[in-house]
């Protein structure tokens, strides 16, 4: 099994070539809920069996199942009778399940990517944060800030518990700080989706403090984005990964 995340640039390239290319196809859409499910009962013109037979094997296999639960938008497949199979898990949800055959069928993959998104972006490590919003490819609302966090105290006794506390004190103020600024940008903002990066464990308690992100968690995705620094630079790039594809090849 091949993996390769692709940026949309790339997609928008395989997509032409797939629309270009000759011979039978078997194309399938299926939304996020109904993956593999839809997959498994596929039915269709015996002179495609060997297709759905093998169709069938892939989408069920560990690695595509575990890469289709981290992104969480279904999956589109194309199927060539005998040449190219590709399994393109797209950044962004497919909204209905469709089986076409003969020419790829690539009409609902770039009306999903063409679309106009709203996102919000947070970026969180120990002691500095940045929040953003993105209207299709511009960033229009940003902050960033930073918060003071004690270094760990090793030396241990009364004086390291007394440092303990002190340092879970600066973290909840933080938390506190961040949950604020993500309110002020967020509020009266109609959010297509919002995505987090940074250190992952400070998820849970940050929407523990933030009432937005409480609110609106069924449009906060599971992909954590890989951002090591959580500032503006971090934020302008957070978006190449956020329109990732990601392409999965026998």
């Amino acid at each position: 099994m091949k993996k390769e995340a692709i940026s949309k640039r790339k997609l928008y390239k395989l997509l032409g070539q797939l629309e270009s290319s000759r011979g039978d196809y078997v194309t399938l859409y299926v939304k996020p809920s109904s993956f593999p499910h839809y997959v498994n009962l596929l039915s269709l013109d015996p002179k495609y069996s060997e297709c759905v037979d093998e169709i069938k094997q892939l989408a069920n296999a560990k690695a595509v199942i575990q890469a289709a639960e981290k992104y969480e938008t279904g999956a589109v497949i194309f199927w060539q009778t005998s040449g190219n199979k590709y399994i393109v898990l797209p950044p962004f949800p497919i909204s209905d399940n469709k089986v076409s055959l003969g020419k790829p069928d690539i009409s609902l993959l770039q009306e999903t990517l063409e679309r106009k998104y709203t996102i919000g972006v947070i970026l969180v490590a120990w002691g500095s944060y940045a929040v953003g919003i993105f209207r299709g490819d511009n960033l229009v609302e940003s902050k960033t800030g930073t918060g003071y966090i004690h270094k760990e105290h090793k030396k241990g006794g009364s004086s390291q518990k007394r440092f303990a506390r002190r340092t879970e004190e600066q973290k909840k103020d933080f938390l506190r700080k961040v949950a604020n600024r993500i309110d002020e940008r967020f509020e009266n903002q109609s959010l297509d989706y919002i995505f987090f990066g940074g250190n992952r464990l400070i998820l849970r308690p940050l929407s523990k403090e933030c009432s937005c992100l409480e609110s609106q968690a069924s449009k906060t995705c599971t992909r954590i984005l890989h951002a090591r620094y959580a500032d503006r630079e971090a934020l302008h790039q957070s978006l190449n990964e956020i329109t990732m594809s990601l392409i999965l090849t026998e």
